[in-house]
């Protein structure tokens, strides 16, 4: 069997460095939270699953799209879970999670709104 590479947009690795920076930016914050936590938890899941999708992406892979898109969706309801708990109720502490969900939203409006990103994708499943 032949392995057929196929060529990655500069628009698709644009947005996997993204990606990998926000799956680094959970990998940085794992020692200042509590090893078994909640916010521990949730960051080494978002790090784990960021590093699947960025390898998804960089290699262009057929599930890549919707993996991302699941994952962006999850993290948006994750950052407003946190924006109810009483630990982000102040202004400081509410700035993490805006900033996340500002983040996931432009994410997910560059998949969505990105009209050269999806046929990538989709021509991805026929090779």
């Amino acid at each position: 069997m032949k392995l057929v590479r196929r060529p990655r947009p500069r628009s698709i690795t644009t947005f996997a460095i993204f990606e990998l920076m926000g799956s680094l930016g959970c990998l940085v914050l794992l020692p200042f939270t509590v090893a078994g936590s909640r916010d521990f938890i949730a960051l080494l899941l978002g790090a784990v699953l960021g590093f699947v999708v960025v390898f998804g992406l960089w290699t262009v892979q057929y599930w890549a799209y919707w993996a991302t898109v699941v994952y962006e969706c999850s993290e948006v309801l994750y950052e407003l879970y946190l924006l109810t708990t009483p630990e982000y109720r102040n202004i400081i502490h509410m700035f993490g999670p805006i900033f996340g969900i500002a983040m996931s939203a432009l994410a997910l409006g560059y998949l969505f709104l990105d009209r050269s990103i999806k046929p990538v994708f989709n021509r991805a499943a026929l090779s």
